[in-house]
């Protein structure tokens, strides 16, 4: 019973926050879009970084590793809002293979999420620091798995002959899929690379993600870099 009062909380906690971002972040585009009108564009980023997981999944779950690709709009100098794609990559503990009575077994999450982001620089600062949300869909697989050896049918571009051969694979021996929505909110800074429109960044955020009865929390610390409308304007 614990667990559903705690998954039931915060299904309530997001929900709540993601309407207040919603219209925190409608107020502030209509009231900054006028006044920066010459920073709109498009921006494109890409990041990695680690994933620590935290809460219940962390038992059963290892500490993985992430990517992201984000594409948005800068409405101002200070606020933009992007749609990010994540994939997360994760172990499964000792602890889950010997309940399953499998060998071996691996784990992955991915993300579509909308990201309203404000800057709390200077205008035209090289240090930047933000906050940042989110709020999505996030759907995580478990897999589990057992060494196996399997026949595949190859090409040997040196003799200019296709044969057959064994190779070294993992067969799945049945999966765990959950998705659900999900939300994430942070903090980070920028440095930018002189006046070339393009940033270097780090941030780390709290994600919850409603993935079944046991929710995927995690806070990814992300490495990336972004590229600004300053970019496009100079093609121009």
């Amino acid at each position: 019973m614990r667990t559903n009062r705690n998954t039931y909380f915060f299904r309530g906690l997001f929900r709540s926050l993601w309407i207040d971002l919603a219209l925190v972040s409608l107020t502030l585009w209509l009231a900054a879009a006028p006044v920066y009108a010459q920073d709109q564009g498009l921006i494109i980023s890409g990041s990695a970084g680690y994933s620590p997981l935290v809460g219940d999944i962390s038992s059963r779950l290892n500490n993985g590793w992430h990517v992201t690709a984000d594409a948005g709009y800068n409405f101002s100098s200070h606020f933009s809002t992007t749609l990010e794609y994540m994939y997360n990559g994760y172990g499964v503990s000792r602890r889950v293979l010997n309940e399953a009575q499998v060998p071996d077994g691996n784990a992955h999450l991915w993300a579509i999420t909308v990201n309203p982001k404000l800057e709390l620089g200077t205008r035209d600062g090289s240090f930047n620091p933000y906050v940042v949300g989110g709020v999505g869909y996030y759907r995580r697989t478990i897999e589990f798995t057992t060494p196996a050896v399997v026949p595949v049918f190859i090409f040997d571009p040196f003799f200019g002959a296709f044969y057959n051969t064994l190779v070294s694979a993992n067969q799945v021996l049945g999966d765990i899929t959950r998705g659900g929505i999900g939300g994430s909110a942070g903090a980070g800074f920028e440095v930018k690379l002189g006046d070339s429109g393009v940033k270097l960044f780090t941030e780390a955020r709290y994600h919850y993600a409603d993935t079944g009865r046991i929710p995927t929390r995690m806070i990814p610390v992300t490495f990336g870099i972004n590229l600004t409308p300053e970019i496009w304007h100079r093609r121009h």
